[in-house]
């Protein structure tokens, strides 16, 4: 009598459905309806195997652990074999579509740090450089994310190696920098790519005055550059509709006043031989032109707030021969900074039109810009940018242009602090 009892029990769990689809009189259609569409959703769920198998899969990914590949390919050959039926009751679908858009964003993220590691040949002096930065990129990476490297470039990643470079190589090539060289920004590029990987590698000590050295050549190499981009940006503003025979000359005699170094990094010079061999028919007359002018600019002598927007700050200087040219601009921040403009009588630039000054203050670095019609503006008096409450332990640096500090030309009076430079600049703050 028990086994006929348990068979009879067995039998009732097998048919879950009966339990849900018995009449009941009291009960509604639409609540019959309701109770025999959820007994089939709890059958089809708990009581099909290929379903729960899936769902089970799925929360078994982990995408920040090296098995994530492993265990995401399982559960999409799992749910691919599902009926179209069986597809409708994978309740967590959308974490397995989530984990599918995560693997490409790996996929393409590895793809980049194997782009990085090979784009310095094992032979250059770079190539120690290059693996230390795709090293420390790589080693940001959660275990998910690096299996997707491939192993050869693992292996690179995750093994010792040394500069090929030396000391006395080093020391070598600084020595015979030579501005006037084709190859000279080349030339200096080289030798502080081996000074930095030798750097990194080890504790480095150069001979006296020769660390210097570099330092002026890079100083001549970002001159060089900013004289180039002058040239280049007064190329870029010829135009046939405005531009008269006169501002092609001015911009063919500044092109040929720069030295063959310079000349090299102006890109756009086949523009000017276009103009200088008459294919553009210019504008006639002198070319003269309104100058442009704010009706918000500073005015010179007086006290100026500046304009904010997030960290930065604006101001706006009207710049024409009908302009006070003996008076300074003192421009003043809401962020304990003020910056002083010297006289327009000591701007070098001859163009007219409105000056965009621009200070913004990040953490511990600090932006400054200076532009007269989207040109640099250059200065035989310093500008000033002055910063109250500094620690009295604080130095500062400016950086160049390849984003290395060398020394800043400022001066502490009392708890203010003064730095002086004559065109665009970033300084660092160091506490």
């Amino acid at each position: 009598m028990k086994n006929k009892r348990k068979l009879a029990l067995l039998a009732l769990v097998a048919v879950p459905s009966l339990i849900y689809t018995a009449p009941t009189t009291s009960a509604s259609a639409a609540t019959i309806t309701g109770h025999s569409k959820t007994a089939y959703i709890y059958d089809y769920y708990y009581y099909n195997a290929n379903v729960s198998n899936v769902v089970w899969l799925i929360s078994n990914i982990n995408d920040t652990t090296a098995s994530f590949q492993t265990n995401l390919e399982a559960a999409n050959k799992a749910y691919d074999k599902l009926t179209e039926t069986e597809k409708q009751y994978v309740t967590n679908y959308s974490t397995l579509s989530n984990h599918r858009q995560t693997k490409v964003a790996y996929r393409k993220l590895a793809d980049q740090i194997e782009e990085k590691l090979a784009s310095v040949e094992s032979t250059s002096v770079n190539y120690y450089q290059n693996v230390m930065e795709t090293k420390d990129w790589y080693n940001t990476l959660n275990a998910a994310q690096k299996s997707f490297v491939s192993p050869e470039s693992q292996k690179i990643l995750t093994s010792y190696i040394t500069p090929n470079t030396s000391i006395d190589k080093v020391v070598n090539k600084i020595q015979l920098l030579n501005s006037s060289r084709i190859t000279f920004h080349q030339d200096v590029a080289d030798a502080r790519a081996e000074l930095n990987a030798l750097r990194r590698y080890s504790y480095v000590y150069l001979p006296a005055g020769i660390e210097k050295m570099l330092l002026d050549a890079e100083q001549l190499v970002a001159k060089d550059k900013a004289a180039a981009k002058e040239v280049e940006n007064a190329i870029a503003a010829l135009s046939p509709k405005t531009s008269t025979a006169q501002d092609v000359q001015a911009a063919k005699t500044a092109f040929e006043a720069l030295t063959p170094v310079q000349q090299q990094l102006v890109p756009n010079v086949w523009t000017l031989v276009d103009f200088v061999n008459g294919k553009y028919d210019l504008a006639k007359g002198n070319g003269s032109k309104k100058p442009i002018s704010s009706d918000i600019a500073a005015v010179p002598g007086k006290t100026t707030a500046m304009t904010k927007n997030k960290n930065t700050y604006t101001a706006k200087i009207n710049v024409a021969d009908t302009e006070n040219s003996a008076d300074r601009f003192v421009l003043t921040t809401k962020s304990n900074m003020t910056v002083i403009i010297p006289p327009l009588g000591t701007l070098l630039n001859e163009d007219t039109g409105v000056m965009e000054i621009s200070i913004t203050k990040k953490s511990n670095r600090i932006t400054f810009q200076a532009t007269l019609n989207d040109k640099p503006v250059e200065f035989e008096a310093n500008m000033e940018i002055i910063i109250n409450n500094l620690s009295p332990n604080a130095s500062i640096v400016r950086t160049n242009t390849f984003g290395k500090p060398v020394p800043a030309d400022y001066s502490v009076e009392g708890n203010r602090t003064f730095i002086q430079t004559n065109s665009s600049a970033s300084f660092l703050i160091q506490e």
